[in-house]
Parts: structure tokens; C-alpha cells; sequence
């Protein structure tokens, strides 16, 4: 498959990158690391005009800590986040998941902020266009029906990001640029939960980095993840957690976030589960109940949405257990 004509610019500011955008009127994407937008491109699901690439622009790349905070550029590689002593060692949720996204080779290209905005995915949409015209247009395809759910009134298309989840799980916020200039939102907040339009961004506009409170020494995050292989594919079920324990191994705190779950990353309150409790004797049984009311899981990955949502639990207790042990072992040194 060809990629389709366009023309291609490398600005060497944010300012010359807006302006390039601007000029183009409409039609045109900015360009990361690229592992999203040109398979799409490729399939025939995006077409612009334009391409801005950010690659050659300065202060979107590094890691650093200041000031009680871990600080990302967007454009930062995923090889280089794992490669971090920062995040392996203060968040390693985050570690976990960079090493969960595909397979090495795409570490070196694949950026931080390009995993972030990736577009949702369906069995019936993320396909070649000879494929797409055998079926009716689906909602995200401009047309009026969801092929996975074939009643469904709306877009069911999965976000399925690794990097979301565990960002939302360590409390992340994005700074953002665009024609209106910086900004900073909490990183949950980026999402719409539409599948047909999952960011609440505005147009043109591209997160520059992302800003991470370092956890105390008791608090500690893990990732897990659910697919087919143990490499490539995306997600059918990923949970972030960050749990904090008190010296005697009972939890203070515990956040989870959960990928492939619908159109949006969910975060999940388990206060009321789980606070409170030794980890040795939480009872993890609660999970069942409460994970699937806050999804829209349906048939369109490569497993069943039943199978799916079963998962929920097990995959969530694993990253809530992994955090916890991490927090156990900073807590006894």
C-alpha cells in the first residue's frame, strides 16, 4: 500500500510549525514519530494534504526531574523513556508500558506525545480501503452504522493506548501549545470519550510534554496487559495502578486506570475497595463487580467483549499487585 501525495515541511519552531498549519487550511497533520498516522495513511483513513513534522524542533525532547516533578518532552523516543533510571526507578508504570508498545525497533521511533494521540481502533475500520468497501460506511468512516454493534447508535471504536493509562495512573498533566498559545490540563482531561473525535484538543494544536509528580518513597506504580502476542499487538485490556502502603502494609492509596475499554481511558476510584485494607488480605473480588460498569466494551478486537471484560479483574489486580510490592520493598529499606 502507497502513502498518497502530499507535500512535507520541517519547521524549526512551534511558531513557524502553526503558521505552516495555518496556511494550509485545513488539510494538513502534524508528524511525530509516525507509527500511528502513516499506517493510517497507508489503510486510506487519513488523506491530507500536508505534513508538519516536529522532529527538527527544539526543547520537545528530554527527561529531567525538577522541583518534585519528572518532566517529558513530547517527542521524547519510547527507547529513550525506557532506557531512564528516572522513570524506572520512581515510575515504573510508565517503564512498564513504554517496554508494552509494540516491539523494539518501533521503540526508537515511536515518541511519548505520538502514543498519547493515536487514533481509536476497530476490527472494522483499521482496515485496507478495498477491504472497507465490501461493508457499509461505519460512523467513523463518515457513514451511519456501527458494524460492531450493529444497533448501536454511535462510534464503539477502542482507544488503545499503553502510555494513557499509566500517565492518568501517576496523576500526569500534558502541556499543550496551540494558536492560542501554552497551556497545561490534567491528562485525562485530553480525552472526549467520542470515538469519532477522542481529544478534546483543539484543532491544530499538540501536546509539548507531559509534567509527573515523583511519588513518595511508599508509593509505587505497575502496568499489565492483556493481548494476543507477547510483542506487536495493541492492547485488549491494559490497567495502570499507583498504590501507596503505611509501614505496616496497609493501603493508603490506590489509583487505577484502565486502556481498551472503550473510547477513552477510564480512570477508576477503588478508595472504597480496597484503602485501608493489609495488601496480604485485600480482597480482590470486589473487581469483578465494579471494572465492567465503567466500560463500553464490545466486539470489535481481536478477542470477545465477553472474554474482555472477564479479563478486566485479573489484568487490574495484576498491576495494583505489582505496584504494591514495589511499594512494600521501598517501604522495608
Amino acid at each position: 500500500m502507497r502513502l498518497p501525495e502530499f507535500s512535507f515541511h520541517e519547521p524549526l519552531t512551534l511558531d513557524q510549525a502553526f503558521a505552516t498549519i495555518k496556511k494550509n487550511n485545513g488539510n494538513a497533520r502534524f508528524l511525530a514519530g509516525g507509527t500511528d498516522l502513516v499506517p493510517l495513511m497507508k489503510f486510506g483513513l487519513e488523506t491530507p494534504s500536508m505534513i508538519v513534522s516536529l522532529k527538527k524542533i527544539e526543547g520537545l525532547k528530554g527527561i529531567a526531574e525538577d522541583n518534585g516533578y519528572a518532566m517529558i518532552g513530547a517527542l521524547t523516543t519510547l527507547r529513550e523513556i525506557i532506557s531512564s533510571t528516572v522513570i524506572s526507578g520512581k515510575l515504573p508504570a510508565l517503564s512498564e508500558a513504554a517496554m508494552a508498545v509494540a516491539a523494539p525497533p518501533v521503540w526508537n521511533v515511536a515518541t511519548l506525545g505520538g502514543n498519547i494521540r493515536q487514533q481509536t481502533r476497530c476490527v472494522y475500520y483499521n482496515q485496507s480501503r478495498a477491504w472497507r468497501l465490501e461493508k457499509e460506511p461505519c460512523f467513523k468512516a463518515g457513514g451511519n452504522v456501527c458494524h460492531a454493534v450493529p444497533r448501536g447508535k454511535k462510534c464503539f471504536s477502542v482507544y488503545c493506548g499503553d502510555i494513557a493509562p499509566a500517565l492518568i495512573a501517576l496523576d500526569a498533566a500534558a502541556t499543550i501549545s496551540g494558536m492560542a498559545g501554552p497551556a497545561e490540563v490534567r491528562l485525562i482531561d485530553l480525552f472526549s470519550n467520542d470515538g469519532l473525535s477522542p481529544f478534546t484538543l483543539e484543532k491544530n494544536t499538540i501536546i509539548t510534554g507531559i509534567k509527573i509528580p515523583v511519588p513518595g518513597a511508599a508509593s509505587r506504580s505497575g502496568y499489565a496487559k492483556l493481548r494476543v502476542r507477547s510483542a506487536i499487538d495493541y492492547p485488549l485490556v491494559s490497567a495502570a495502578a499507583s498504590v501507596a502502603l503505611d509501614k505496616d502494609s496497609i493501603i493508603t492509596g490506590v489509583k487505577l486506570a484502565l486502556s481498551a475499554v472503550g473510547p477513552a481511558p477510564v480512570a477508576i476510584d477503588l478508595n472504597g475497595v480496597l484503602v485501608g485494607v493489609r495488601i496480604d488480605t485485600a480482597d480482590f473480588t470486589a473487581l469483578k463487580d465494579v471494572l465492567p460498569k465503567k466500560t463500553q466494551i464490545a466486539d470489535n478486537l481481536a478477542l470477545p467483549g465477553s472474554y474482555r471484560r472477564k479479563m478486566l479483574s485479573v489484568i487490574a489486580k495484576k498491576a495494583i499487585m505489582k505496584a504494591a510490592e514495589r511499594a512494600a520493598e521501598k517501604e522495608t529499606i
